[in-house]
């Protein structure tokens, strides 16, 4: 294993009094072993993966057959359990690891929030004197801090996302679709090196104000507003960036808007340094917002970043998590007009006093295109 995934893994099993961790989501495997197996991020329902690891850092996976080859050559977990989907049951080889991880009395954590009911009652019956507790607090404790590898992927997901955007902007003209300019920010992700493109949002006038829109065949007018939110992966981590645009021409109030938007985002980022409780970031937020006389669009002002979306720390008025040096957090200070929504989102990584915007190719000025 990864020499700083096991140190934060064994470091989380010993805060959470656990002899082994089993990982069963795609990400926490992910975490475990070094790359997403592509079974398990298609969502293949009949296939079963799991990573386990022990107070030891002595770790294992269990696979499908199919996905053996590619793990010997991928996965920085060396002891592999493959079984035939279609005539083992994939239950009796998780127990057996277990077994020879020395933990089939201890106490293990597991993703009860991701675990497969009928799975979970089968490993029960085959160990009946281990203790199964809730393993997500661990794999969060684990995973809030990133490793410097982890870093590495977040940048370049980062710097491909905002190339995508501002190539795109080149050939962004009135009268095409939002269908068009998807297509278009996802050929320019591709090109720049993305691994996959996971979603691009593309949202128009009316339409930009919607939390998760999939492009459409509206055509882009001139005046309108257009939200741009750009998830590319390398090495399964993620990207979560993105900006409003104007098709066109902007107007006054467009332009007042974005100003305020712009002088918010870097009230935060002079705010967020290692010590600083995630509610009172939410509380200058929404100081600074109600300074402008405009009010928060969401319920909560961003989240960490990572192999997951939406991952710890959440920045939101319920949260009060310490912010610590190595978190990665998408901020994103969203307003909305009537129908119409202004998307402004930076990546940040916190650093010792205080941030690295991975985001900062898009700059600040507002993009009027076409």
């Amino acid at each position: 294993m990864d020499s700083e995934i096991e140190q934060r893994l064994t470091r989380a099993l010993a805060a959470q009094r656990l002899d082994a961790l089993v990982g069963y989501s795609k990400e926490n495997v992910a975490y475990g072993i070094g790359y997403m197996i592509p079974s398990q991020a298609l969502g293949v329902r009949d296939r079963q993966f799991a990573f386990a690891v022990n107070a030891d850092g002595r770790a294992g996976l269990l696979l499908t057959a199919n996905e053996a080859e590619e793990a010997r050559l991928r996965s920085k977990v060396d002891d592999l359990r493959p079984y035939d989907e279609f005539t083992e049951d994939p239950m009796k080889v998780l127990a057996q690891l277990l077994r020879e991880l020395g933990v089939d009395c201890g106490r293990v954590g597991i993703e009860l929030d991701v675990f497969p009911a009928d799975r979970w009652e089968r490993l029960k019956q085959l160990l009946p004197d281990a203790q199964f507790v809730a393993g997500r607090p661990a794999f969060q404790e684990a995973r809030v801090i990133k490793t410097s590898t982890e870093l590495e992927s977040l940048r370049a997901a980062a710097r491909i996302a905002d190339l995508a955007q501002l190539e795109a902007r080149a050939d962004i003209h009135e009268g095409m679709l939002e269908r068009d300019l998807y297509r278009l920010i996802v050929d320019r992700a591709l090109a720049n090196g993305a691994d996959s493109v996971l979603l691009v949002q593309v949202a128009a006038g009316e339409r930009s104000g919607l939390s998760n829109p999939a492009p459409s065949n509206r055509p882009l007018c001139r005046g309108d507003v257009v939200k741009i939110d750009t998830f590319v992966s390398v090495n399964s981590y993620l990207s979560d960036t993105g900006r409003w645009i104007v098709i066109g021409e902007a107007t006054d109030e467009q332009r007042r808007i974005w100003a305020r938007m712009q002088e918010t985002m870097a009230v935060l980022h002079e705010a967020i340094r290692p010590g600083v409780v995630t509610r009172d970031l939410w509380q200058t937020f929404v100081r600074e917002f109600a300074r402008h006389d405009m009010q928060p669009a969401i319920r909560f002002l961003g989240h960490g970043l990572g192999l997951s979306l939406h991952e710890e720390p959440f920045v939101a008025a319920h949260s009060e998590t310490v912010i610590e040096e190595g978190m990665v957090l998408a901020i994103e200070p969203i307003y909305r007009q009537g129908e119409i929504g202004f998307h402004l989102e930076d990546n940040l990584i916190v650093t010792a006093d205080g941030v690295e915007n991975m985001t900062s190719r898009l700059g600040t000025e507002l993009a009027v295109v076409g």
